[in-house]
């Protein structure tokens, strides 16, 4: 099952959720507040690799939201 990252629109609060299918991923209640107006949002991830030439290097941090390699992370 996935872990899906989600940021509540009420209070600005991020959180995960285990999701079972795709149906569910659309409907997401935030811990912090109980609101159900939340979005969903594009998570990072990273693989391994023995082989260190081969791994992208970037002095930027990636933005949780869109993904990119960002002086600063996206304000959406």
């Amino acid at each position: 099952m996935p872990i899906y990252e989600y940021r509540c629109k009420q209070c600005n609060h991020t959180f995960e959720k285990l999701v079972a299918s795709n149906l569910e991923a659309d409907v997401a209640t935030c811990p912090e507040c109980q609101g159900s107006d939340t979005r969903l949002l594009l998570s990072v991830f990273g693989i391994g690799s023995s082989d260190i030439a081969s791994a992208p290097t970037t002095d930027m941090p990636i933005c949780g939201t869109c993904g990119n390699s960002t002086p600063q992370p996206c304000s959406e």
